[in-house]
């Protein structure tokens, strides 16, 4: 079973659960959440299904939604009678 854990040169570098490389132990390869390192890496979270599908949901929303013109002199107050 390969180590968790290594130090190299770069300093600590943990290994992915789920792709199995090595990276450095920092927020630019990994997520923490009250600053512990969490799993798999930010490569492989991007590629897990559920995330993927949110993704597919977002640019859809995003494609699907119409700005509507407004004038910027227009009160958008009720007048009342």
């Amino acid at each position: 079973m390969a180590a968790k854990t290594i130090h190299t040169e770069l300093g600590k570098e943990r290994r992915c659960s789920k792709c199995g490389d090595y990276w450095p132990e920092d927020s630019e390869f990994f997520y923490s959440s009250r600053g512990v390192i969490q799993q798999p890496c930010k490569a492989c979270y991007a590629e897990l299904p559920s995330r993927k599908e949110r993704k597919a949901n977002q640019v859809k929303a995003q494609k699907l939604h119409i700005p509507v013109p407004c004038a910027g002199n227009i009160s958008l107050r009720v007048h009342q009678a």
